[in-house]
């Protein structure tokens, strides 16, 4: 008897709350090395946590975007490049399923292979042309191809000029073993995510690995046993926009758990106070931080609950609910980021320090938050236009 969505949603998740422990354990080794350790990407892939999206068909869970994101956040809560890393690789799992056909999932998803996926959709250069039964890409290279360093196939996005002249945004599929993964990634935060960059040079990709996105957005290529799978009819916008947002409320939790750890030790310099726990300026920016968490919280759940929502009636959003659920979104990120602001306010000098695992967070979060795709005065401002009876002020939405 096959478990409900529910149900697997309840083993996933107490799955990924297991872990918290461990990727904590090993958080300063992966900011120090900048990379998740064989082993933590092996125990992820054991506990099914890397195909919560991927096809049942195709050896996955095939659950919804509630239970992604529940999952996301207990492993964001443990380390934040481990959470940043589920987070894309499952959600490449949702979009290569309805972007590509059968000959081309069927090789990518091998009878009994647990495959990691990375990709970004906008190269920095491409020099690619229309050949025989495919295209041969002479070289090209795209950044922040997050999970590349662990990842078996990549999708890249690319722009395909036609017979007359136009443009049009296409996307292809390559294996591991035909691209080169760059040793790039030197950043402050989410060291450990494998956002490198990769290129291409001299490789054919066959007709078969390449779909127009035009007609992959509107369901072109779905293959016959997945047509009513309510998950693959989810909003693409809002759901690409959940796969970057998604390790913020783990990570604000995480400064939280944190916090409150070292309360009891803590005292506050230059006054009375030698525990910090009875400094009423101590109560006040706890309760603050975690009222934030929880509205945090609500926000999200209310937009994920929403996707799933309309993926089930089988309905299509309109562009207002489509910019709400992304002002959610974005919203999240802002509370979190003044949680967690508060919470370091009241850390002391000690956050100075390269090992303090609060500034660990700090930095996790401080590169996802900066991420343009969920920039809350954007997102917000786009709901607030249409709200003013304005045009949105955006193409993607």
């Amino acid at each position: 008897m096959e478990q409900s969505v529910l149900e697997t949603k309840n083993v996933l998740v107490d799955r990924a709350r297991a872990i918290i422990p461990k990727l904590r354990e090993y958080s300063q080794e992966i900011d120090k090395n900048s990379r998740i350790p064989d082993e933590i990407v092996e125990e992820l892939k054991k506990e099914g946590l890397m195909k919560v999206l991927r096809p049942r068909m195709f050896g996955g869970y095939q659950t919804n975007m509630r239970t992604f994101t529940e999952v996301v956040t207990e492993i964001a809560r443990g380390n934040g490049s481990a959470g940043w890393f589920v987070c894309l690789s499952n959600i490449r799992d949702y979009m290569i399923s309805y972007t590509f056909g059968e000959k081309a999932l069927n090789e990518i998803y091998q009878t009994g292979k647990d495959v990691v996926l990375a990709g970004n959709f906008k190269p920095i250069r491409i020099d690619i042309e229309k050949v025989e039964g495919g295209y041969f890409i002479k070289e090209a290279q795209w950044p922040f191809v997050s999970g590349s360093p662990h990842a078996d196939w990549c999708y890249f996005g690319f722009p395909l000029v036609d017979d007359n002249g136009g443009v049009e945004m296409a996307i292809m599929v390559i294996p591991r073993e035909e691209l080169e993964v760059l040793d790039d990634w030197f950043v402050m935060g989410l060291k450990g995510s494998g956002s490198n960059s990769c290129r291409i040079q001299n490789v054919f990709v066959p007709e078969h690995r390449v779909s127009l996105d035009r007609l992959a957005s509107k369901g072109h290529y779905l293959i016959e046993p997945l047509k009513d799978v309510a998950l693959y009819k989810s909003a693409f916008v809002p759901s690409l926009t959940l796969s970057i947002v998604g390790p913020a409320l783990g990570l604000a939790q995480a400064v939280m758990d944190l916090y409150m750890e070292r309360l009891p030790k803590a005292g506050i310099g230059n006054t009375f106070y030698t525990k910090q726990s009875e400094a009423p300026i101590t109560h006040l920016q706890v309760a603050q931080a975690q009222l934030k968490i929880d509205s945090a919280e609500l926000h999200l759940y209310r937009a994920v609950d929403k996707i799933d929502s309309y993926a089930e009636r089988g309905q299509v959003m309109d562009i207002a609910e489509t910019a709400k659920v992304k002002a959610d979104f974005g919203y999240v990120n802002q509370l979190c980021k003044e949680a967690i602001d508060l919470l370091v306010a009241g850390v002391g000098s000690v956050f100075a320090y390269d090992k303090n695992p609060i500034q660990l967070v700090y930095r996790d979060f401080l590169a996802m938050h900066l991420h343009g795709f969920i920039t809350p005065s954007s997102l917000i401002e786009t709901y607030g236009r249409i709200l003013c009876g304005q045009e949105p002020n955006t193409y993607f939405i």
